[in-house]
């Protein structure tokens, strides 16, 4: 297997690792299979909040803010890359786990609850978007300590950890980018 840079021609956002937090991904494995373990991890891949919602909900954003805001749309696309990583690491975990990682969440009556696109905030306005994008981040990382929490496998937790550490740099860069476009700036005191 080669190990060249893989080519980017035409890529605006060549790589995810400006929108990644620049650390290593532990390996993806677990101490041993566990589908209450998955259930939970489903509600992280393809729930209401969820990586799926994430990907769905930025790449939207991104074509919508594409022609008034490139800086944006771009960020949003490269965010968005980040999220389909975690949504296939949150896949392959759920496989060793032993459940099928259909685009759902199994509830506690082994109902299921398939992801819909309703779960995204489309949004009308610039700034709601970037808001709504950053609500999104802090409701994940939520759910992804309280499922630390619930969850006695060391593995998934260190991989529960490191996607927490990209979350925390997409509020990071959502704040930035709501700083600089969002807030109106005041005028300067002269005294």
């Amino acid at each position: 297997m080669s190990k060249e840079e893989p080519e980017t021609k035409g890529c605006e956002s060549p790589s995810i690792y400006k929108c990644a937090y620049p650390a290593p991904y532990p390996e993806v494995r677990v101490a041993r299979p566990n589908k209450e373990y998955a259930y939970l991890l489903l509600e992280d891949y393809a729930g209401m909040v969820s990586e799926m919602t994430a990907v769905s909900q930025y790449s939207y954003h991104h074509f919508v803010l594409e022609n008034e805001n490139r800086e944006v749309a771009d960020a949003l696309s490269c965010i968005a890359l980040v999220e389909m990583h975690h949504l296939e690491i949150l896949a392959e975990t759920i496989v060793m786990l032993g459940v099928d990682p259909r685009y759902r969440t199994v509830e506690k009556n082994k109902s299921e609850r398939y992801w819909d696109g309703a779960f995204v905030f489309y949004g009308t306005a610039f700034c709601d978007r970037l808001t709504a994008d950053v609500a999104g981040e802090w409701a994940a990382i939520a759910n992804y300590r309280k499922h630390q929490r619930m969850i006695d496998d060391p593995y998934i937790n260190r991989i529960l950890e490191r996607i927490i550490l990209d979350e925390l740099h997409h509020v990071e860069m959502f704040n930035h980018l709501i700083q600089k476009y969002c807030r109106p700036k005041l005028p300067k005191y002269n005294p």
